[in-house]
């Protein structure tokens, strides 16, 4: 039966490892790269920033979903996300299905993927525009229908007799704050 070793006794381990990578192992770098060690990098990540997705929600099938909204090309576009998808799995220990969803004026061109030599990673980009937002306006849920107005909108009277007919059922304040949204 293995012995697993006490968190106190970990701690050792790596503070002792850590020592020794003070400097440059030559030769275990190269026995594990096949490569000869240049210079030794810093190794403290400091966290600066904390990182708020546009939405995360987990699906009925408990997949994890993660959107968000991009206004304009962003070449590093794919690093954020996947960013988002490490900081997602590490906090819901699970990869979530992740697309970014594109609301600026032409479709982007921005790539959708990362590709290194060991790394394969993706994710979808929808263009708001391509979307049929009937369903959006025909819904009952206000915050849909707000949504809708960001997509090609065929019939603005009717979205606009649904947000009036949904903004009913709400207090003056909720009102207000709905409107300011709209705004």
């Amino acid at each position: 039966m293995k012995k697993t070793k006490k968190p106190q006794e970990q701690f050792i381990y790596d503070r002792t490892i850590r020592e020794i990578f003070q400097e440059v192992p030559t030769t275990f770098v190269k026995l594990l790269t096949d490569k000869e060690a240049k210079e030794l990098l810093e190794t403290k990540f400091p966290k600066v920033e904390e990182k708020q997705a546009d939405l995360v929600v987990r699906l009925e099938d408990d997949s994890i979903f993660h959107l968000e909204i991009q206004l304009a090309d962003d070449p590093n576009m794919p690093k954020r996300m996947l960013y988002y998808a490490l900081l997602i799995e590490n906090k819901h220990k699970q990869f979530p299905l992740q697309t970014v969803l594109y609301l600026g004026e032409s479709k982007n061109r921005t790539k959708n993927s990362l590709k290194t030599d060991r790394l394969r990673y993706s994710y979808e980009v929808k263009y708001i525009k391509d979307i049929d937002c009937q369903i959006l306006i025909e819904s009952e849920d206000i915050n849909d229908n707000i949504l809708a107005i960001l997509c090609s909108v065929k019939d603005i009277n009717q979205l606009l007799k649904r947000l009036a007919k949904n903004l009913e059922h709400f207090s003056e304040k909720k009102k207000e704050d709905y409107i300011r949204k709209l705004l």
